[in-house]
């Protein structure tokens, strides 16, 4: 069977993908996220998800190749993943307290096949209202520029309340998703 292949350098669903899938590879797109303008998050992060998981399945045409891309929305703003740790101070300023939508664009790709499914997926949520002080900290201590929104939740930060849909979409890969549409492809059992 071909093996299929992880479109992301996130450590977040390099862990998911371990705990979910036993055979997987992973590549790292090179797709330029700063040259796509679109301003509906939705169709950014399937965009996005799609350039990735295509740019990568060119490199193995016989293998199910999967990306992602996931954005954070936050009174109607799409926040990305901040430039710097100052840059993470200002948002996580600006979102704390407040109701959150994290969307994850997921594309599945083989090639060869001409298969491509290409959605997103939504989780609700609240980030707490944390203190300057906790800000301050998470900041110095946490990879901050590597997350949408300036926060992660790969090491189950108690930094969230889920409202409605799943905590690994917030990790950045809905793998329930993802785990149905490789069983109807038979590529896990």
């Amino acid at each position: 069977m071909n093996k299929v292949i992880l479109a992301s350098a996130s450590e977040g669903r390099k862990r998911l993908f371990e705990t979910h899938i036993k055979h997987f590879a992973v590549a790292v797109s090179k797709v330029d996220e700063e040259a796509v303008a679109i301003d509906d998050p939705r169709k950014l992060v399937s965009t996005l998800a799609l350039m990735k998981a295509v740019e990568v399945s060119k490199k193995y045409p016989d293998d199910i190749t999967i990306g992602f891309d996931t954005v954070v929305v936050c009174n109607g703003r799409i926040i990305g993943k901040p430039g710097d740790k100052e840059e993470a101070i200002r948002i996580l300023k600006q979102i704390r307290g407040k109701r959150q939508l994290v969307l994850t664009g997921y594309a599945i790709v083989n090639i060869r096949l001409g298969l491509e499914i290409n959605d997103y997926v939504e989780t609700v949520l609240n980030l707490k209202n944390i203190s300057d002080e906790f800000i301050s900290k998470y900041v110095q201590n946490h990879p901050v520029t590597r997350f949408a929104g300036g926060y992660g939740v790969q090491d189950n930060d108690q930094l969230i309340e889920i409202l409605s849909g799943d905590f690994d979409n917030v990790v950045g890969a809905p793998m329930r998703v993802i785990i149905n549409h490789l069983k109807d492809l038979g590529y896990i059992e």
